[in-house]
């Protein structure tokens, strides 16, 4: 795979809000007439494929897109598109994420005019699934190589109903010359992280950098590798009562309070910063580890481009047990009644391709979960990407049922823990609470 370092696009022009249509027509003869639609002799060419995919037709006519990337994101892959199929114009409807999108979503839906193609997100999941307005897509080839978790992400009763290329992560970022110049080899387990730690801590060495918002990264990271991966369907069974936060986020959270609070290592100094802050600190090699993701490294190298470092996952406390931080991304779906249901199929085998999806990353900078395709990679991020393929990354609020809800009593109980207003063992106390409360008000 070819590494080289890659800032993502700016957030400011993804999040821009357009709406962009591709638009053709059949032509027009001298007289002023327009022409019958024949097929080209591009379209003819490739008719054996695109039959192959749509079942007998050959896509042709207009083919309506619902996307919350914006027309610099994908025009590359429309013009691919439209390369192989010249016959099919796509009219893409730009929605942003995300509230935006979702709303626009279900508009849509609940007119009866939601597009061809659309994409299917965390948010917008449920609705899609469990009124089966998507096809099943299970049958493209791309999936035999794409990771399990992302494909576990949108399936339902063992069909897929959405085609999500990528996927990001965060985990432990390291100094590499901090830990070289304290005698420190890379970890590689939970013994020799805490043992790196309290050697740095008696040689006079800040361990890590925490800001105010990322103090319960440590507890998720547990949940991963002490819960989720002895059960997969944990999160399901405390979302339908049969399990609760007390029976997988305890161990958690009391590791937790040992591994970092006893030792100081989280402390109140963490109230008082911010995430800009913290970026700083690694960056100017204050301190020896930080919270990083995929959207980390432009930041750090834009500050320090002489910076050395690395990324470690969550290491768990049986030895071989390691989870990364980290959500699948969005997917693209097939409307169950698309009316255009030839260029609705084609689209998604050409979006699944492995030409559409060099370009959809190299646009995005997002982390391909398919193998065997080569992209551009941070080389730090390179140490997580195998993490990643193997689906071993979880973000709990994916899975929450009342994430908003859950995700704030997580935000405030582990800052009131380091005021010394409640204990650690209470935080997941209030989360049960919490959640009853939610479910008695539905």
């Amino acid at each position: 795979m070819k590494m080289r370092k890659k800032s993502k696009l700016s957030a400011a022009l993804l999040a821009a809000v357009l709406t962009f249509s591709v638009t053709g027509c059949a032509g027009t003869d001298t007289s002023g007439e327009t022409a019958s639609a024949v097929p080209s002799s591009a379209a003819q060419e490739s008719s054996a494929e695109s039959t192959a995919v749509t079942g007998g037709d050959i896509p042709s006519g207009t083919l309506t897109f619902l996307s919350w990337q914006n027309e610099t994101v994908m025009q590359p892959l429309l013009d691919g598109f439209k390369e192989k199929y010249p016959d099919v114009s796509v009219d893409l409807i730009y929605a942003p994420p995300v509230q935006d999108y979702v709303e626009k979503f279900q508009i849509m839906y609940s007119t009866g005019d939601l597009p061809d193609v659309f994409v299917t997100a965390a948010e917008n999941k449920g609705e899609v699934l469990d009124n089966d307005i998507a096809m099943d897509i299970s049958y493209l080839p791309a999936f035999d190589r794409m990771s399990e978790k992302n494909k576990e992400t949108y399936t339902k009763d063992g069909n897929i109903y959405a085609f999500a290329p990528d996927a990001w992560i965060a985990g432990i970022f390291y100094n590499k010359k901090i830990l070289a110049d304290n005698g420190i080899e890379v970890p590689s387990n939970r013994e020799e992280y805490l043992a790196s730690m309290e050697t740095l801590k008696a040689n006079g060495v800040q361990p890590w950098a925490f800001c105010s918002t990322n103090l319960y990264d440590p507890i998720q990271g547990y949940v991963a590798t002490e819960t989720i991966d002895k059960n997969g369907k944990y999160d399901a069974q405390v979302n339908n009562g049969e399990l609760t936060y007390a029976d997988g986020w305890s161990e958690p959270v009391s590791l937790w309070a040992s591994d970092y609070l006893d030792p100081g290592y989280i402390n109140q100094d963490a109230l008082g910063l911010t995430g800009d802050q913290v970026n700083e600190m690694f960056a100017f090699e204050e301190c020896a580890y930080m919270i990083g993701a995929t959207w980390s490294v432009a930041t750090l190298d834009e500050l320090n481009p002489d910076l050395e470092y690395g990324m470690l996952p969550w290491f768990g406390t049986q030895d071989g047990v390691a989870w990364m931080t980290g959500a699948t991304g969005v997917g693209w779906s097939i409307n169950a009644k698309a009316k255009n249901m030839p260029a609705a199929k084609a689209f998604l085998e050409y979006l699944s391709s492995d030409e559409a999806l060099k370009m959809f990353q190299e646009q995005t900078g997002g982390l391909l979960a398919i193998d065997g395709i080569d992209f551009p990679i941070h080389p730090t991020i390179e140490e997580g990407y195998p993490y990643l393929l193997e689906g071993k990354f979880y973000l709990p609020a994916v899975e929450w049922k009342y994430s908003d809800a859950l995700g704030n009593e997580m935000l405030i109980g582990t800052q009131e823990i380091l005021t010394g207003n409640i204990k650690p063992e209470q935080l997941v106390e209030n989360m049960d609470k919490k959640r009853t409360e939610l479910d008695a008000e539905q």
